[in-house]
């Protein structure tokens, strides 16, 4: 039975991650030592219980310690998280208003993932995508959208990465680098019944003003609904007031460092 006070082993645990992150080319457990100011008893007792959940790891070649993979899921489950809850309100409004399916998607390295869909009120609904889905970056009308938006080099070096992943939603990396160009000439990713017959997307990306790129909003539909009359008449009017809403908002967090 142990003596420890949970709260007093969970700062413990903070203090020791929070080395690891001010050495991103990894620490030793002398230096974890002296940054915490701990024991080489408990240093290494702190370390052995992050490891057994794998939000540590250790070099076999360096012995040095470094921040897990099972931590970085968790980071990102925490952003997607905060990323859907400051998008709720838009979302809701844009679903209330055009009645069809609305997602919301982030880039994460070579891949979109979906954060979060609100649903209209139109009885046949596009439901491709569900929170936590990923999909190569490039597909999809948001995934469009965050391609188009991010630097040639890096996104040409995603799709060549993802080759394979996308050729299962019927996308190449020159399909993708052909739709990024007609999205510049657009002003908006038209996702046209590529992956899925009948069912056609259209997407924004939503940028902060330093130019960071922080996600992409969706509207999905069947063909039917999707005339370019209605595109560009309602749904990205619809859609460019809440990225603008989104925008600000993220540009003020990501100022403040909150982001």
């Amino acid at each position: 039975m142990t003596t420890e006070a949970p709260v007093g082993s969970i700062a413990r645990a903070r203090n020791v991650l929070g080395a690891l992150a001010s050495q991103p080319l990894g620490a030793s457990l002398t230096e974890i030592m002296a940054q915490t100011e701990f024991t080489k008893t408990t240093t290494h007792r702190v370390l052995a219980s992050l490891q057994a959940v794998n939000y540590v790891y250790q070099d076999p070649d360096t012995r040095k310690y470094h921040l897990g993979h099972a931590l970085a899921s968790l980071a990102r489950m925490a952003n997607r998280s905060d990323l859907a809850a400051l998008a709720k309100r838009s979302m809701r409004r844009i679903a209330d208003a055009c009645e069809d399916t609305v997602f919301l998607s982030a880039p994460e390295g070579a891949a979109s993932i979906c954060v979060c869909r609100e649903l209209g009120a139109f009885p046949i609904r596009v439901l491709t995508l569900d929170a936590g889905s990923r999909l190569p970056l490039g597909v999809g009308a948001s995934g469009q959208a965050l391609y188009a938006v991010t630097d040639k080099p890096k996104r040409r070096a995603a799709a060549k990465a993802n080759v394979a992943w996308m050729a299962e939603y019927n996308y190449t990396p020159e399909k993708a680098e052909q739709l990024a160009e007609d999205f510049h000439t657009r002003g908006y990713a038209l996702n046209p019944s590529i992956p899925v017959p009948g069912m056609s997307a259209v997407g924004l990306p939503i940028v902060t003003r330093s130019g960071r790129i922080c996600a992409a909003f969706g509207i999905g539909a069947i063909n039917e609904r999707m005339s370019t009359a209605r595109i560009e008449g309602e749904l990205i009017p619809l859609l460019r007031r809440e990225v603008e809403v989104l925008s600000d908002k993220f540009t003020i967090l990501d100022q403040e460092g909150l982001f």
